[in-house]
């Protein structure tokens, strides 16, 4: 198996993702969808495992590669536990307020499971029952995440 590095797995499925749009017109298979979802750059790897990045890589080549080097090391969403966030929320700095783009949480920090909140129109217990009613939706390995303490 050969190795590739992180950064030139995420080059190597951008561009033949790209020519794949161009070539196969993916958008005429993939209705509904504005032009600029089916855009692709280097922030949709952030944080994903490499052995995601090598099942991208093998699913489009049908080559096994193992993909080497540091994942960005990102912080865990308050609702999912899954590692999507590049800030953490701190209200005194005006940061955070990220979404995360496994179970779409607005980190507004919130730290009560049940509290109803009108800017993600429900509770984490909402999106956490909601991840279990639609598993074929949301089960994947892209995300690390977070141990239990």
């Amino acid at each position: 198996m050969k190795n590739i590095s992180r950064e030139h797995a995420v080059q190597f499925i951008s561009s033949l993702r790209n020519l794949v749009e161009k070539e196969m017109e993916v958008s005429t298979y993939i209705q509904g969808f504005p032009e600029k979802d089916l855009e692709m750059d280097e922030d949709d790897f952030k944080g994903v495992s490499n052995g995601f990045l090598s099942e991208i890589i093998y699913f489009m080549t049908g080559r096994k590669v193992e993909v080497i080097g540091e994942v960005e090391n990102l912080f865990p969403c308050p609702c999912c536990g899954f590692k999507t966030l590049t800030e953490r929320y701190d209200k005194n700095a005006g940061t955070g307020y990220e979404i995360c783009s496994y179970c779409t949480w607005e980190d507004d920090g919130t730290v009560d499971p049940h509290a109803y909140r009108s800017i993600n129109k429900g509770s984490m217990i909402d999106y956490r029952n909601e991840m279990y009613r639609n598993p074929n939706k949301y089960d994947t390995s892209k995300w690390i995440k977070t141990e239990k303490e």
